[in-house]
């Protein structure tokens, strides 16, 4: 008996020190790839609360999703800013005018910033500025309607540093279709084509996050470059126009592209969708409402984000495990040198997993597939190079 309790003491005491070293070879994982990998958001939408808001990157907030302190608690090594015009909020004669500003707000951080943030242009910027120990700041443009059907204003964003722009927003635009309006150029026109050549000669990466299906497969035809999804999820889980189905992310991955993961928990679980649909109407008329009656008001954007509160708490509870659910399947599809982040945040009204609440989050998304299994190469090229791979094919691309 003694010997038997003295054995199962071993055994248990063997099982213990196994669990802790495990947990130490996890932990050790972590911190060498937050160290030493490239982490790359390809979508978050804060210029427009700078302009609006004198949001400032290099203040903590409470509130939004990313400023300077949280991208570094996050090891965040570079974020492309969208810059978004919405269409459906901003009369055509403010599209340029607004892209501007918030172009100029993301050039105007950076230089306030510049011991923390530093504006990259090439795949290379990207990786001297995370040696020298700092977060590349890169933009995309969300929604081709704000070239307003100019090729030189194209040109123009680019010599600004876009490094994206998205085909269409949430409409319809002159030249492409949008899978959340109605279609009315069977994807792409022949103006649309052309645009996209001209992105490839620029040098500039297509986007095709928010377009139609056949928009979709007309630019993967015309493109001479791998296109990306800055921010695009999945229908096989969460069965939306708004995401890709498999038979699309095996197109995009043919051709070399990615696909950076939306975090929207309206793009992740049908449940929180069908809720957000419900109520996304009477939000939107309570907030223009407020903002009516508030128009002098120094708190009516934190009114507004009460509002948004107010209603996201009636969305069903999702957790980080949903976006870790997506990467995983897209990653099964397409496979691991195709998919990446692509978070959206704040451009979501927060609506956002529990546990990655905002960028300091994203050591927790790289320990679930650590967990998952996925060996460190594979996290690598998830976390940031599979979309340096992608910018310098559209570098070579380019007409120099």
């Amino acid at each position: 008996m003694i010997q038997s309790f003295a054995y199962m003491r071993s055994l248990m005491l063997l099982l213990a020190s196994l669990a802790l070293a495990s947990a130490q070879t996890a932990t050790e994982r972590l911190n060498r790839l937050l160290r030493e990998a490239v982490l790359i958001d390809t979508h978050v939408d804060t210029p427009w609360y700078i302009v609006d808001e004198g949001y400032n990157l290099g203040e903590e907030h409470s509130y939004n999703q990313a400023d300077i302190p949280r991208l570094r608690r996050g090891h965040v090594g570079a974020v492309f800013f969208g810059i978004p015009v919405e269409p459906q909020n901003f009369p055509s004669h403010l599209w340029i005018p607004r892209a501007l500003e918030l172009i100029d707000a993301v050039h105007q951080q950076a230089r306030q910033h510049a011991s923390d943030l530093e504006v990259a242009l090439t795949a290379e910027d990207i990786r001297r500025i995370h040696r020298a120990g700092k977060v590349a700041a890169l933009m995309g443009v969300e929604g081709g309607h704000m070239i307003q059907d100019s090729l030189p204003m194209l040109r123009n964003y680019y010599r600004l540093g876009v490094r994206y722009m998205t085909l269409t927003h949430f409409k319809t635009n002159d030249w492409a279709d949008s899978s959340a309006d109605v279609a009315a150029h069977n994807g792409l026109s022949a103006f649309g084509r052309e645009v996209v050549r001209e992105m490839n000669r620029l040098g500039m990466m297509v986007d095709i996050s928010h377009v139609s299906d056949k928009t979709f497969y007309d630019a993967l035809e015309v493109s001479r470059a791998p296109v990306i999804a800055s921010h695009s999820s999945l229908r096989a889980l969460c069965d939306i126009p708004r995401n890709m189905s498999d038979d699309m992310i095996r197109a995009l991955a043919s051709k070399g592209g990615v696909v950076n993961i939306n975090f929207n928990v309206a793009y992740l679980d049908r449940k929180a969708y069908d809720a957000f649909a419900q109520f996304r109407d009477q939000r939107d008329r309570d907030i223009a409402d407020m903002l009516g009656l508030n128009g002098g008001n120094s708190r009516r954007w934190e009114m507004k984000r009460a509002i948004q509160e107010r209603y996201r708490a009636e969305l069903p509870k999702v957790g980080i495990d949903a976006a870790l659910r997506m990467i995983d399947h897209a990653v099964k599809v397409a496979g691991a040198d195709h998919v990446g982040f692509g978070s959206d945040f704040d451009g979501v009204s927060g609506m956002v997993p529990a546990g990655m609440e905002d960028v300091s989050k994203y050591p927790e998304l790289v320990r679930g597939l650590i967990g998952m299994g996925y060996p460190d190469e594979d996290i690598r090229k998830i976390m940031g190079e599979n979309l340096l791979r992608v910018m310098r094919a559209v570098e070579e691309a380019a007409e120099k």
